[in-house]
């Protein structure tokens, strides 16, 4: 098996190459400040807020502590049966900058977030459009600096990468694989190149001037989609208007999930989604995972010779590849050593993620059922 162990290690090389080249093009929202604007455009942050109570207040004193010149701020109450409408009234009531709205009825052929956020952007009358969830805390200089950096660059949607805070070092390692491949599959840094297939959007912080959201067809036109941020971004881009993303550093944080059984069930709402609800890609892409970043470590216990020279040298490039890009978000590295063990519960996600939604006929999220037909009949081709 030395041959497969050869081919491993050039593709790890290459990624070695492609990431770290890549990710220093990157915009950084903690690095020096891009140009103010000689006008400062007006601007509507749209927040949907779904059973948030576990976070809304800190998340929605941030946005209200934002230095941003001309700024409005809208929520939409999503139907919340938890605490979330009397935090958001006793919010509203010390802060008459703070809008909220409620949403009572969800029409035929939507997601509730989608919904929300359409809603929410109508709504609205900002020049620019900020999309963000109701967990997301923002430093109070985070948004000037964004709209500094799309406006400085020309861009109609900036999206920024939030610091991801997990409170385990099981939930670290799991969050950082994700994000190593996320990372290899997005290959963000392209999305900024015209005419490249790649685009990015990030549910946490999708800036976009309305004249281009509206341009795309609004959320009406991503009124099924799961991972409705991403497929923003593939709208905008698809449709031929500038895109980028910024690492936010420490400006923009969220806490994505306070376990790792919550982030397993979140990532089966997305994951079959995020592989265009094809089998073939479910099993090629478990088959990659398997043989490229499982199998290396394991033939370090059984092979010898040439072949286990090699294979260490795949597990020492996987690794360095692991640690540099964790610690280009923030993180220490140590992470690595459950990365074989979360690769394995990934390659579980992306299986059982495609045999729930195949084996029932749609997908389960914040307790309502999506059938998976009108999914995939409404995916953007």
């Amino acid at each position: 098996m030395s041959w497969l162990a050869a081919v491993t290690l050039l593709l790890f090389l290459g990624a070695l190459v492609d990431v770290g080249v890549g990710m220093r093009r990157l915009r950084r929202l903690d690095g020096p400040p891009a140009p103010p604007p000689g006008r400062w455009p007006s601007l509507s942050v749209v927040i949907p807020a779904r059973n948030e109570a576990r976070h809304l207040a800190e998340a929605l004193q941030s946005v209200l502590a934002l230095d941003y010149p001309a700024l409005e701020i809208l929520v939409v109450d999503d139907r919340s049966t938890d605490a979330t409408p009397q935090i958001l009234e006793e919010l509203a009531r010390r802060h008459p900058t703070l809008r909220v709205t409620t949403v009572t009825d969800l029409p035929d052929g939507w997601m509730g977030k989608n919904h929300a956020l359409s809603v929410g952007a109508g709504l609205t009358e900002g020049e620019l459009l900020l999309f963000t969830d109701a967990d997301v805390v923002m430093a109070p200089d985070a948004v000037r600096r964004a709209v500094a950096i799309l406006e400085a660059d020309g861009l109609d949607h900036l999206a920024v990468a939030p610091r991801i805070v997990a409170r385990s070092f099981a939930l670290r390692c799991m969050v950082a694989t994700f994000g190593l491949y996320f990372t290899l599959f997005m290959r963000p840094w392209r999305a900024s190149t015209p005419g490249a297939r790649e685009s990015i959007g990030i549910g946490a912080f999708n800036l976009v001037r309305r004249r281009t959201y509206e341009a795309i067809g609004t959320h009406a036109r991503v009124r099924m989609a799961p991972d409705d941020d991403l497929q923003l971004g593939r709208a905008i881009k698809g449709d031929g208007h500038r895109q980028a993303l910024a690492l936010s550093g420490a400006l923009v944080s969220v806490e994505w999930y306070a376990s790792v059984r919550e982030l397993v069930a979140g990532l089966m709402k997305n994951a079959f989604a995020g592989l265009d609800y094809r089998v073939s890609l479910v099993a090629g892409s478990v088959v990659a995972l398997l043989v490229i970043n499982v199998w290396p470590f394991v033939a370090l216990l059984t092979a010898s010779g040439p072949t286990w020279w090699l294979n260490l040298a795949v597990a020492t490039a996987a690794v360095t590849l692991f640690v540099t890009h964790t610690r280009m978000h923030g993180g220490r590295g140590g992470e690595v050593v459950m990365y074989p063990l979360a690769t394995l519960l990934f390659c579980w996600i992306l299986v059982r993620a495609a045999w729930m939604a195949l084996g029932t006929g749609g997908i389960e999220w914040r307790g309502r059922r999506y059938p998976l037909d009108r999914i995939r009949a409404a995916r953007l081709r």
